[in-house]
């Protein structure tokens, strides 16, 4: 039968040990409720005139002066992958600037407890490729994966729960010699065939219109008759002003996924989607790596970063810094730990030497490269915060001391939105004055 897609997991990991309790945490978290909002000042946007580019779009948007979406697209491990951070934003941005769709998203369920925000994901017959040494060739964009049919009649089905559903659909497939045909049906229209065919390797991007003033709730795309297809990704849109806010990410990634990407699979969709603002949201994986050499970290991330920044012309880019998060020392059980920052037990959960390192080397390449900077840890109070969040009732936080629950993601949103809307009316102001 068709698997549905459930809940996604959240944020980065501390390798094999936070990978362990994922599962458990997970399942707290499809009963987690929405916390408070972060209680007094947001913390600052460090950096914040790389963002005016950005901010001239919204300011299209809210004069009223295009039709075009703003596109965001977020980018980073598994704080991404897992849509309540940035759903949260995606939600505060659209009530703010109008909302033009839920945009691009991976092919089918890329990752067990997969729920995408607006949307309803099920398939059968599909694998999904990741980068290594047994994918060498598969063209990799943003997202890192990439659905393979591996059973005859194989099919993917998406289904908008926005009650305007959608108008625009894009798939992005790979094409080859011999390509099988796809099948491509929008509830309401006919089925269609999608030729998968090509004399040289190469991807294909399909776009759908639909008739103006008609709109659909459902997409399935299904492989009938052969195997070996492969897709990266699809997207459903509306021809409306507003915001589209993408996530796109990688459970247990570092920033080092960005070098396993294949750069003219992510420049065709850079170039296709031309975002406004790419969010960047690497570094709790690195952070809790003990054998990381800060040193090459430093010169990799940047590299890294502006090759994306630069594929994606004028976009404008903002750096989080990874939120805390703690680990127990070694030998040490969660039955006997004491509080962060606890100086009579030696099992007391501390935030690992290497996080806020990677934290500060984010902030200095940010700082060089004259990208905008946010400090996700900040907005959680600082150095022991998520302990002190899973304190809280409701708790914000999950047991694992490295994961958000959809109460924090949802308060470190509502953060972030909030100092990004502090500068965009500034710069606002200041444009009215004649500055």
């Amino acid at each position: 039968m068709l698997m549905p897609s459930s809940l996604s997991a959240p944020g980065g990991g501390e390798g094999k040990n936070v990978r362990r309790g994922v599962l458990a945490a997970l399942l707290l978290l499809c009963f987690a409720a929405v916390g408070p909002a972060a209680a007094g000042e947001p913390p600052p946007l460090e950096g914040a005139v790389a963002l005016r580019p950005f901010f001239a779009a919204l300011g299209q948007l809210d004069r009223r002066r295009s039709r075009q979406p703003v596109r965001i697209l977020q980018i980073g491990d598994s704080h991404t992958a897992n849509d309540a951070f940035s759903g949260r934003l995606r939600e505060r941005l659209q009530a703010r600037f109008g909302a033009a769709g839920r945009g691009w998203l991976p092919a089918g369920i890329p990752f067990a407890y997969y729920r995408p925000a607006l949307v309803r994901v099920e398939e059968i017959g599909w694998r999904h490729l990741k980068p290594g040494v047994d994918t060498a060739g598969v063209p990799f964009g943003l997202d890192g994966v990439v659905a393979e049919a591996v059973e005859p009649g194989a099919r993917m089905i998406l289904t908008s729960t926005e009650p305007e559903g959608f108008d625009r659909v894009a798939i992005t497939l790979v094409a080859r010699p011999g390509g099988a045909p796809l099948a491509l049906h929008i509830a309401g229209g006919k089925s269609r065939a999608v030729s998968t065919a090509a004399p040289h390797p190469a991807l294909r991007r399909i776009a759908v219109l639909l008739p103006a003033g008609a709109n659909a709730r459902k997409l399935e795309l299904s492989a009938p008759r052969s195997v070996g297809q492969q897709v990266l990704g699809w997207a459903v849109e509306r021809r409306a002003r507003g915001i589209i806010y993408e996530n796109h990410g990688t459970i247990g990634a570092t920033a080092a996924l960005l070098e396993k990407l294949d750069p003219a699979a992510v420049a065709s969709e850079l170039a296709e989607r031309r975002p406004a603002l790419l969010v960047i949201a690497f570094g709790t994986n690195e952070g809790f790596d003990e054998s990381l050499d800060l040193g090459r970290y430093a010169l990799r991330f940047r590299a890294a970063v502006a090759e994306l920044a630069h594929a994606a012309r004028g976009a404008a880019v903002l750096v989080l810094g990874p939120p805390d998060g703690n680990r127990l020392p070694p030998g040490c059980s969660k039955e006997a730990a004491a509080a962060c920052g606890s100086r009579e037990n030696s099992c007391a959960w501390a935030e690992p030497r290497n996080l806020a390192a990677v934290r500060d080397i984010q902030r200095r390449a940010a700082r060089r490269q004259g990208w905008a900077y946010w400090d996700w840890s900040a907005a959680m109070g600082g150095r022991c915060g998520i302990d002190r969040w899973l304190g809280q009732e409701p708790p914000l936080a999950m047991p694992d001391h490295v994961h958000l629950n959809k109460g924090g993601y949802a308060a470190t949103a509502d953060s972030l939105f909030a100092a990004l809307m502090r500068e965009y009316d500034s710069w606002r102001r200041a444009r009215v004055a004649g500055r």
